[in-house]
């Protein structure tokens, strides 16, 4: 696997197509047997593939991931202050499927870090075993979403109304909920960076996505008016080390657009290909090394 940096390619005409989607996220872990057993019995993946050290997970009845976990029995702890991972944000179809997943893991006795309306979407937060941040969430229709004069949207961060989330469920079927649905996917990706600038300027000016919310330590950007596929601060991580690679946490994660915008990019960054299952991809890193790996959809 080769990743190359692109953090120093001047400004260019080039943008994400509007269409494009997350893949899968990759997590290092030192302790695959506790984190399968969370993954699995508790948030209901299932394995799909395994491949020497990479355990690929997804929903019952899909073939593509959403996880990929990636076993190294060497990995260090990560350091407080490092770039990486804040969370990644699984993405569930409506709001019945939101509390679906709220009533499953509260019945399996998961204790959730917090919850919030964001006005354009309602989340849950969690944690794994390795520590990882995760986001469940749904978003509102973008009908409702709104925009400030400049064009960004409006987010905040607001109490989740629970009781109404419930009532979205009929009476009595709690015992057959599924935590997360067949439809959810990675939805977005929220990182620990240490130059929230410099990391601004990489996502806008190389990959062309647009800022949605910038709240001076912290920036949520998309393609397509989303209101955000990357979010980023600098909250635990302002002027801390670059993304560690051997350590627990974030390996990569990924992005998948049409074949014509992929060439594209890869044409612009000069960086070689490779296939993996079928796909076209190539690996590259942000300015504070945290790997992204852009396949064709």
């Amino acid at each position: 696997m080769e990743i190359q940096q692109v953090a120093s390619v001047s400004q260019t005409e080039f943008k994400l197509d509007p269409n494009m989607k997350l893949g899968p996220v990759c997590l290092r872990t030192n302790n695959l047997e506790s984190m399968l057993g969370f993954y699995e019995n508790d948030l209901g993946l299932r394995v799909i593939q395994v491949q020497q050290n990479l355990t690929a997970l997804g929903c019952s009845k899909t073939k593509e991931p959403i996880l990929i976990l990636n076993h190294d029995e060497k990995a260090l702890s990560q350091p407080a202050d490092a770039a990486g991972l804040y969370h990644f944000a699984l993405l569930v179809p409506d709001r019945q499927g939101l509390a679906a997943a709220y009533l499953s893991l509260g019945n399996k006795g998961i204790v959730f870090d917090g919850y919030a309306d964001h006005q354009v979407s309602e989340a849950l937060y969690l944690t794994d075993p390795d520590g990882n941040g995760i986001e469940i969430y749904s978003d509102r229709p973008k009908s409702e979403w709104k925009f400030e004069e400049d064009g960004e949207v409006e987010m905040a961060t607001l109490p989740l109304d629970l009781d109404s989330l419930v009532k979205e469920l009929p009476r009595g079927s709690d015992a057959k909920l599924t935590t997360l649905v067949e439809e959810t996917r990675v939805g977005h990706i929220h990182l620990k960076v240490t130059d929230l600038q410099r990391s601004m300027r990489f996502y806008t000016d190389i990959l062309g996505m647009e800022v949605m919310r910038y709240l001076g330590s912290a920036a949520f950007l998309s393609t397509g008016r989303y209101h955000h596929h990357i979010g980023m601060n600098t909250w635990e991580s302002l002027g801390g080390p670059p993304a560690q690679k051997t350590c627990v946490g974030l390996e990569y994660f990924s992005i998948n657009i049409p074949e014509t915008n992929f060439n594209e990019l890869s044409s612009m960054l000069g960086i070689g290909l490779d296939q993996y299952d079928g796909y076209k991809q190539f690996f590259a890193s942000d300015p504070d090394d945290i790997s992204i790996v852009f396949r064709t959809s």
